[in-house]
């Protein structure tokens, strides 16, 4: 075992030496973005359903860092369409999954110019492969596809992409990567833990731009288990549907990302193949003109809800844009190679610390610090250290709902948060703060749907990745951002602010469906000061969404579990979890 040990130990030492001397960072091309004709059908689609306005607003694209970088080329999109006030924008929640996948493959269809896809993963899959043919299928009618994808999940990939790439209409880039020895899983671990201090810092970004009109974020990666297209296991998830000003800011973000020192054009990793056809991309890497029989028998469910829904998506979702102040938030790309100023999550103050490293962060707590009556709170991972949670305890004594909702040791995809995680929960419950925890396996009734009224299959287990919050109301958060350490120290993170009151409403109702005892865990302290889960299995009904928010909800009925759900393998990652530091889970 020590020879093991130490011939790992000179394999990553060796390894190390090799990164030292590599060339230096990829110094990215400028492309000047083009400008999108306001005759394109995007653009008539939101023209028609925009509310009247005055004149005509024109979102830059071009962000004051680029303009230094690069004074003499444009890198401008316009955007037009009407506003109703110069920084009026449009917003709509994709909360179901099917519904998620068929908006963004209608966009691809109706695009004519332009279309930026930022990702932290790209899996593969029916509906990845199901996407990447209808992008193909853009760039042959000539639009413009720039795909930005984190590094973490492309193992093996590299040859995939790059074919892809080899599309004269497509362009692929991989953020953050590691540069060398990248073809198998012993190299590439080797190569992380030598470059640590970097490679476990992601860009978790999620980001959708179409014609530079209508846009995407939220907590949504690309992959069957985000659109209810897994047959085992599915997420809850959130992202929403943007146009006016506020993509304007997306595209800025993005394209500060896209021309950063650490998006490296895929082949550079791999030689570009000699392939330029549709037809040959698609037999070589996705396999996409056909579904096989296989397939087309097990999703067949799926399918069928899926071309349903995509045949309508766009006419009746548009309609129903919210109109009001939004803003997008995103850390800056070099978030990643900066070493952060602490290591755990603090709120900034005008003592001592000015920011906490993330602007999404920052952002949101400036609003839960002026909430009146009402916080409510989704984080799949719920790590926020202590400055945090003696901001929700402060709420509270002033009078305020505070209100949370996360995973639950049986429902989290990933069980070594519960560790850290759990000692949260008891001086919360003290202060007065209601937690919720999603269910593994929520109950939907004897004869359930194709899928689960909280997004997932019949049959299948659920976690929560939404990331969200609503505060007194009327201000709302959706994004790619957790609350622990990793998103706000680590990671790169976007999402947006809204002050739409309607929008917060509808936020709302969602997150209180999902704390509704059918679908979560009510935790609670009993008179002995114990945690309990109280459920309604058995109890003959679900308590209303209304109920369970008021200072003393009621519990009677139902089923107290004493001991929180999970298996022999989830309590021990949990139990490993709590002994490893928080702030590099």
């Amino acid at each position: 075992m020590m020879l093991k040990g130490v011939a790992l130990w000179a394999c990553v030492c060796v390894l190390s030496g090799c990164a030292s001397v590599l060339p230096e960072p990829y110094t990215p091309v400028f492309e000047a973005t083009r400008t999108v004709d306001a005759n394109a059908p995007l653009v008539q689609m939101v023209r028609r359903v925009q509310p009247k306005a005055a004149h005509v607003q024109l979102a830059p694209t071009q962000s004051e860092s680029m303009k230094k970088k690069q004074q003499s080329l444009s890198m401008r999109l316009e955007q037009a369409v009407p506003q109703v006030e110069a920084n009026a924008s449009g917003i709509y929640p994709l909360a179901d999954g099917v519904q998620a996948f068929a908006v963004r493959n209608a966009l691809i269809k109706n695009v004519t110019h332009t279309l930026d896809l930022q990702y932290y993963s790209l899996h593969t899959g029916l509906s990845s492969r199901l996407l990447i043919r209808e992008l193909v299928k853009a760039a042959d009618r000539g639009v413009r596809i720039r795909i930005l994808i984190d590094d973490m999940d492309t193992l093996g990939r590299d040859k995939e992409m790059t074919v892809l790439a080899a599309h004269d209409n497509i362009e692929v880039r991989i953020f953050n990567p590691i540069r060398r020895f990248r073809g198998t899983v012993l190299s590439r671990n080797l190569m992380l833990v030598a470059n640590l201090s970097t490679q476990h810092r992601r860009m978790h970004n999620k980001v959708w731009l179409a014609d530079g009109v209508l846009g995407i974020t939220g907590g949504r990666n690309i992959g069957d288990r985000y659109f209810n297209a897994n047959e085992s296991d599915n997420f809850s998830d959130l992202d929403v549907l943007l146009s006016g000003a506020v993509v304007g800011q997306m595209q800025r973000s993005f394209d500060e990302f896209w021309n950063s020192n650490n998006a490296i054009p895929v082949e550079l990793f791999e030689k570009a193949p000699q392939v330029s056809t549709k037809e040959d991309i698609q037999k070589m890497i996705f396999k996409t003109n056909a579904l096989t029989r296989k397939e087309r028998v097990a999703r067949h469910p799926y399918l069928s809800a899926l071309n349903e829904a995509e045949n309508h998506v766009l006419p009746d979702i548009l309609p129903k844009l919210l109109w009001g102040g939004i803003d997008f938030y995103s850390d800056a790309p070099t978030k990643v190679t900066t070493p952060p100023a602490q290591k755990d999550v603090r709120i900034p103050n005008e003592a001592d610390v000015q920011s906490s490293g993330s602007a999404m962060f920052d952002a949101l707590v400036s609003k839960i610090q002026q909430a009146k009556r009402e916080v409510i709170i989704a984080s799949p991972y719920f790590l926020p250290g202590d400055d945090f949670i003696q901001l929700l305890q402060g709420l509270v004594k002033k009078g305020v709902a505070v209100t949370l909702l996360s995973n639950s040791l049986e429902s989290n995809d990933v069980p070594l948060v519960n560790g850290p995680y759990s000692r949260y929960r008891k001086p919360l419950l003290e202060a007065g703060v209601k937690i919720y925890e999603l269910k593994g396996f929520p109950n939907v009734g004897a004869t359930p749907q194709w899928r689960h009224p909280i997004f997932s299959w019949k049959g299948s287990r659920t976690a929560l990745h939404s990331k969200a919050a609503v505060i007194d109301g009327e201000v709302s958060y959706v994004g790619s951002m957790n609350l622990d350490p990793r998103s706000v120290v680590w990671n790169t993170e976007a999402g947006i602010l809204s002050r739409q009151p309607d929008f917060a409403k509808n936020v709302r109702n969602a997150l209180l469906n999902a704390m509704s005892l059918d679908y979560s865990y009510a935790v609670i302290l009993n008179h002995k000061g114990q945690l309990e889960w109280r459920t309604n299995e058995n109890s003959g009904g679900a308590q209303s969404p209304v109920e369970m928010i008021q200072p003393e909800p009621a519990m009677n009925g139902g089923r107290v579990i004493l001991r929180e759900r999970g298996n022999f393998w989830r309590r021990l990652q949990r139990n490993i979890g709590a002994c490893l530091p928080e702030n590099f889970l």
